[in-house]
């Protein structure tokens, strides 16, 4: 049953539309002016209004902004006679649902009540669904993950850039997810790229496209992320990484909402948010002059920090628990339970690699577990053997250079890690692509 608030000043119209719709089931209120719906309207709130254009105090589609109000706003259905329609379309673009003409028959009257009330169920689940999409993987109801939503809740509706910062591990793309989800480019495309993970040419033809001929081997002009992205999200991941001639024209980007192709002579006119996300204070590489000033402003006009997984401990359990279920389904085999005793073990690390360490540490459990409960000894990584002296020998001929100090000491995280550079760059403080050139400088990427 719905509730239907009729305005309208002739008896007759109010008399028809609660008669009709009464009998329909629904819940029915009748006014005869503006000042009535507008009173009616702060006593309760109501599922669809139908609305006379022509009231005695006050013009029909002037009360709109009155009558949609809240995220929750009613469906409004203008009343008007055929000569006012052209008022009743100027009221659609101002959030009416619809309109019916006087004189209307009953089966008229029921039947764009219902339609309404039918596209207002699709749009609340429709609502929900994006809810669950944008918020489904950020598991969690510490007050840190509650605040953080709810800050998201807000940002979601905006267009601003936004810098979202964090630890690795922390999970800073659902964050980004989220924004895009939550807001109003939800049913636009999410684009997602790794600043990090491209050298400065290819990330710049990955970004901003370029034309055929642009460079050996541009055999055809290709599109780059930022036009992929028209109408919804790019996602900058390790935005730190930019290299430094690229940074002037991510800022004209942002600044004119226009792109250059590389080889091209024309600006390329784009409307997409733009949401960058980094692991280490941009701060410190402005004072190094690899980040520039100017762009940090203009990518942090609001700034989201993702809460590293030791500051809410009281989510471990349901994380943990979350990771097990997706990592038995993956695996194809029964629902794992974790004893209080694995909860507890959980609780106490302190999780340098945070989210993600603690994903991959119950997938490996999960994996490996004989039984359908994971216990301590389950989900207790082994203890690798340590090399005793994994150290350069100092001695009175030879002292270390920084470099075999700094090879010896990512051979041990490495070490501890059990080989998941993930993890290992973590616990060294440093990105992923950084450790890989490091491996790479070493000789250690083979090994």
């Amino acid at each position: 049953m719905s509730s239907i608030l009729i305005v309208d000043d002739e008896r007759g119209i109010r008399a028809l539309c609660s008669e009709v719709l009464g009998r329909a089931g629904h819940e029915v209120e009748a006014v005869d002016s503006a000042a009535g719906a507008i009173a009616a309207a702060s006593r309760r709130s109501f599922d669809l209004i139908l609305c006379d254009i022509n009231l005695p105090d006050q013009d029909g589609v002037s009360l709109l902004p009155r009558l949609l109000t809240g995220d929750a706003s009613p469906a409004v259905l203008l009343i008007t006679a055929y000569p006012s329609i052209d008022t009743a379309v100027r009221g659609m673009k101002l959030g009416a649902r619809d309109y019916i003409g006087k004189p209307f028959s009953p089966d008229e009257l029921r039947l764009v009540v219902r339609r309404a009330l039918d596209e207002d169920e699709l749009r609340r689940a429709h609502r929900a669904l994006t809810r669950r999409l944008a918020y489904g993987s950020m598991i969690g109801d510490s007050p840190a993950m509650q605040q953080l939503r709810d800050t998201i809740d807000k940002v979601a509706k905006a267009d601003a850039t936004v810098l979202i910062t964090g630890e690795s591990g922390t999970g800073k793309e659902l964050v980004a997810r989220a924004l895009h989800f939550a807001g109003r480019r939800a049913s636009h495309a999410f684009m997602p790229v790794n600043c990090g993970a491209l050298v400065g040419s290819l990330l710049d033809s990955e970004l901003f496209g370029h034309v055929r001929g642009a460079f050996t081997g541009a055999d055809a002009t290709k599109r780059g992320l930022f036009v992929a992205a028209d109408g919804g999200t790019l996602f900058l991941d390790e935005i730190g990484e930019l290299p430094l001639e690229l940074q002037p024209k991510l800022l004209r980007a942002l600044q004119a909402g226009e792109i250059k192709p590389v080889g091209g002579t024309t600006s390329v006119r784009v409307d997409a948010r733009v949401i960058a996300a980094t692991n280490r204070p941009l701060e410190d590489a402005i004072r190094t002059g690899t980040f520039r000033e100017d762009l940090f402003y203009r990518l942090a006009v609001i700034t989201l920090e993702v809460p590293p997984l030791r500051n809410r401990p009281s989510d471990i359990a349901q994380l943990a628990r979350h990771f097990a279920d997706d990592a038995a389904l993956r695996a194809e085999r029964g629902r794992l339970e974790l004893t209080d005793a694995a909860v507890a073990y959980l609780t106490a690390q302190p999780w340098p690699g945070n989210v993600r360490e603690l994903e991959n540490m119950i997938e490996r459990a999960v994996i490996l577990a004989t039984g359908n409960v994971l216990d301590v000894a389950d989900i207790a990584p082994r203890r690798p053997h340590l090399t005793p002296n994994f150290l350069p020998a100092f001695t009175s001929d030879h002292v270390p250079s920084l470099d075999e100090l700094e090879r010896a000491h990512i051979l041990r995280v490495l070490e501890l890690c059990e080989g998941q550079k993930t993890k290992a760059a973590a616990l060294l403080r440093i990105n992923r692509t950084t450790l890989w050139k490091k491996l790479r400088q070493y000789g250690l990427d083979s090994e």
